[in-house]
């Protein structure tokens, strides 16, 4: 009985994170970095390489503009 509650557990948890994950990612739709004044998707293959450390989140278009980032023309976010 008590494997069965054990894995019933550790399976909410797992998924509770992975629902955790998913929000947060669609809530942040635009990344840029803090070494660049260019924005682009979080699918951007651009923004694949920015390093983690340099990634700045924006939850929308208009919140990077005014941050004074640009659209990237790759992109076009």
């Amino acid at each position: 009985m008590f494997k069965h509650v054990k894995r019933q557990t550790a399976f909410i948890l797992l998924l509770f994170t992975l629902l955790m994950t998913m929000s947060t990612a669609f809530a942040t739709t635009y990344v840029g970095s803090i070494k660049s004044d260019k924005f682009h998707y979080t699918y951007c293959r651009y923004a694949d390489r920015i390093y983690e450390s340099n990634k700045i989140y924006f939850s929308s278009r208009d919140e990077a503009l005014n941050s004074g980032y640009i659209p990237c023309k790759v992109c076009r976010p």
